[in-house]
């Protein structure tokens, strides 16, 4: 990850998980991303779905969120169907930064992207999107392009 990786996706799909966020609100939404990484040396993830999940975390759901894995394994076979990989994850930060927290670094996987929007009761504030170092122990963030 030496270069600085981004994420190209849909205004559509944006626009939908901008509503989902506010949605929301007060707990953060999830969901999963489906798409691909395009050829060296671009290092551009692009994703080309929106799966929508509902937030299964029993506790806490102001803070963090937890994806069914029922609902990932369904994520992960229309992936397959359509010739795409679950490429990462989205989910909002009620009134806080989308920036990555302790929380969110302990549930983190390296070579996936968490996309995090930032949102208070009315609109979603900021969006920016992130990638675990192979270490484990912090992020790199990503750009972010709407096609």
């Amino acid at each position: 990850m030496s270069e600085k990786s981004h994420l190209l996706i849909p205004l559509a799909a944006m626009d939908l998980l901008r509503r989902e966020a506010v949605e929301a609100y007060p707990e953060e939404c999830c969901g999963v991303l489906l798409g691909r990484w395009t050829a060296q040396p671009s290092r551009t993830l692009e994703v080309h779905e929106v799966v929508v999940t509902q937030n299964s975390a029993t506790d806490r759901r102001e803070e963090r969120f937890v994806i069914d894995p029922r609902h990932l394994l369904g994520a992960q076979r229309k992936a397959r169907h359509q010739g795409l990989e679950v490429v990462g994850y989205y989910h909002s930060h009620p009134d806080s930064g989308a920036t990555p927290g302790q929380v969110d670094r302990e549930a983190a996987w390296p070579e996936v992207c968490y996309l995090i929007l930032g949102v208070s009761e009315m609109w979603v504030t900021e969006v920016r999107c992130w990638r675990l170092h192979e270490a484990g122990e912090a992020f790199t963030e990503m750009g972010i392009g709407y096609s």
